[in-house]
This record gives C-alpha cells, sequence and structure tokens, in this order.
C-alpha cells in the first residue's frame, strides 16, 4: 500500500505540477499585458481610458506567453524536485539515441493523424452527440488559436508543448509507472492523466487516445524522440490546418483526409514492426 500511495502521489503530482505553473504563470504575463496597454494612455496622461482596458482581449494576448513560462517553469520545477528528493531525473527521461528514419516516420506519422482526428469529431459532432461540449471545445480552440501571433503558435504549440507534456507523461509518469504495475495499466493510466490536464472532454477524450499511442512508441523505441516528434508532428499539423483548412475546397479536403489515412498507416505499420524494443509483458 505504501508503495502505491508513493506511486500514485508522483504521478498525479507531476500531472497536478502542469495546470498549477500554467496558473502562476499567467498571473505576471496577464499583469504585464495589462500595463502594456495601459501605459500609453497614462503615458498621454488620459487616465481614465487607462482603466478601461478590453481584459478580454488581454487574457487572449497574453495567453501563448503565458503557457511559455509554464513549460519553462514546469520543467526547472521537475527537475528541482527530483533534485530535493535526491532522484533521477535526466536519466529517466530516456532520450536514447533513435534512427533518424524512424523519428521522421514518427513526426510524419502525428502529422497525418490531425486530419483523421478533425473529420472523426466532425462526425459525432454532426452525430448531435454532446453539442454543448462541442460548443465549449470549438470555443476553447478558437480562443487558443485565432488571431494569435503564428511565431508564438509554433514555438509554444507546435514545439514547446509536445517537447514537455512528453517529458512529464512519457518520460517521468510512465516511466514511474511502467516499473510498477503491468504494462496495459501503466499506459493506459498515463494516458488517462494525459487526457484530464487537457480540461475539456472533448480534447481530453483524444488525448487519452492519443496518450496510449505515445506511450507506444516509447515502449517500442525505449526513447523519447519518437513521442516527441509524433506530437510535434501533430501539433504543427493543427496549427496549419487552423490556418490554411478553411481556404480548401470539398474535393482537396476530401483528398487530403484520405491521403492521411493512408500515410498514417504506412507509418505506423512501418514503425511498429521495426520497433527496437519488444513490448515487456
Amino acid at each position: 500500500m505504501k508503495k502505491f500511495f508513493k506511486v500514485f502521489s508522483y504521478c498525479t503530482g507531476l500531472a497536478a505540477l502542469c495546470l498549477i505553473m500554467q496558473v502562476i504563470a499567467s498571473v505576471p504575463v496577464t499583469v504585464v499585458y495589462m500595463v502594456l496597454y495601459s501605459l500609453p494612455n497614462v503615458l498621454s496622461g488620459n487616465h481614465e481610458r487607462a482603466m478601461t482596458i478590453d481584459l478580454m482581449n488581454v487574457v487572449h494576448d497574453s495567453l501563448l506567453p503565458s503557457y511559455i513560462l509554464s513549460v519553462i517553469m514546469t520543467f526547472f520545477s521537475a527537475w528541482a524536485i527530483h533534485a530535493i528528493f535526491r532522484r533521477k531525473f535526466i536519466e529517466r527521461l530516456s532520450f536514447n539515441k533513435t534512427p533518424p528514419a524512424f523519428i521522421t516516420l514518427s513526426f510524419i506519422a502525428g502529422f497525418a493523424l490531425q486530419m483523421p482526428i478533425s473529420f472523426i469529431l466532425s462526425l459525432i459532432e454532426n452525430a448531435g452527440v454532446a453539442p454543448d461540449l462541442f460548443e465549449q471545445y470549438s470555443n476553447n480552440m478558437e480562443q487558443l488559436m485565432s488571431n494569435q501571433s503564428m511565431v508564438l503558435q509554433i514555438l509554444a504549440v507546435g514545439i514547446m508543448a509536445p517537447l514537455l507534456e512528453e517529458i512529464i507523461f512519457r518520460g517521468l509518469i510512465f516511466n514511474q509507472l511502467r516499473n510498477n504495475i503491468p504494462l496495459p495499466a501503466a499506459l493506459v493510466i498515463q494516458g488517462l492523466l494525459f487526457g484530464i490536464v487537457h480540461l475539456d472532454v472533448i480534447q481530453g477524450s483524444y488525448a487519452f487516445i492519443i496518450g496510449i499511442l505515445l506511450g507506444l512508441l516509447i515502449v517500442w523505441y525505449n526513447s523519447l524522440l519518437p513521442p516527441v516528434a509524433f506530437h510535434m508532428g501533430l501539433n504543427l499539423s493543427g496549427i496549419i490546418l487552423s490556418e490554411l483548412g478553411e481556404g480548401l475546397s470539398d474535393m482537396a479536403g476530401m483528398f487530403m483526409l484520405i491521403f492521411s489515412f493512408l500515410i498514417l498507416l504506412v507509418c505506423m505499420v512501418a514503425l511498429y514492426f521495426n520497433q527496437q524494443e519488444k513490448p515487456a509483458h
């Protein structure tokens, strides 16, 4: 029981750390943006106007910078916690050497997965399932992606988020779980925690499935590099589709969807049959 409690505390604590750091990081960044938006009016002597800034615009514009800061804070907090308790940190992350071909295949597979996910979600939404949840999901995605700097999107969502999430969930949490419980249970639990921290039922549901897939990649290759590449490909394709997707014709969209399914299938089959580590039983 004591061992179970230690493993449970470690895994849930790291997952919670991601959310806690997002809240903490949002405070100073939001304050800085409020000051920046108010400063021109203050300097011009228009103090009344300086007090009427649009808070929603401030929150929107500070969202990605806040997340970038939270990623940095989460990484160094996790490192500090391990150092305080004299536990290995970098060694647990398993950034082992992986052939570039398999890293590339992982990236392509992740990139190809975005359109099938969007297609499946649209089918479920059009079927009238949980309309309120889908509306909330759409609002969250619009807030995150609309009218945001492309550079910040690529940096925060396309690069830093996948790297940190793989470090926390596959590098630390999954490593701890698979060393203490059967592999199938470890895969499910880390995927579940990964889904929960997205704080959205729709996004969390497919994040749970993706988390299991990312866990399998680290089992197959005993390295974080393939899941990081896969995750980056997935997120970067989401950014690109959010910018260019509306300009696609129905025919082009259908062609890309079919092509994405085929590429995803080919890449995953290739990754499975060339795995370097046999799954533990």
